[in-house]
This record gives structure tokens, sequence and C-alpha cells, in this order.
């Protein structure tokens, strides 16, 4: 994440970083030892996504100071 961002891996943790699931259901956790962005658990699409032949996860990556 911090690569993707442009940011040392350091930063990311100075700047209160934080992933923001959208929905109810919280599937991301960043890792801000090592910058890697990984599911919190195993993710069942069937339940998820239904009958949507794409399926899709949004979620959004706060930086603070500055934002």
């Amino acid at each position: 994440v911090a690569k993707d961002l442009g940011l040392q891996l350091r930063e990311l943790k100075d700047r209160d970083a934080h992933v923001f699931d959208t929905g109810r259901t919280r599937y991301f956790f960043l890792d801000l030892q090592n910058g890697h962005l990984s599911m919190m658990e195993q993710v069942d699409r069937e339940e998820i996504c239904a009958a949507v032949a794409k399926c899709v996860l949004n979620f959004e990556i706060l930086v603070k100071r500055p934002m």
C-alpha cells in the first residue's frame, strides 16, 4: 500500500493510515508494520455476491497528517 500511495512504509504508521470498507462487514486489514493489505478472513463469494457475475468489494484508505 505504501508503494502504491508513493509513501515510505514508516509514513503509513506516522500518518495513521486506515482502511474503510463500504458496507457493514469489515473485509480488509492494513498491516502498518509491513504495509500489506490483507483479508480479515476467508470471503465466501456466493454469500457476498450471490448471482452477480462480477463481484467487487469496495474500500478506501485514509491517510492523515496531512490528509
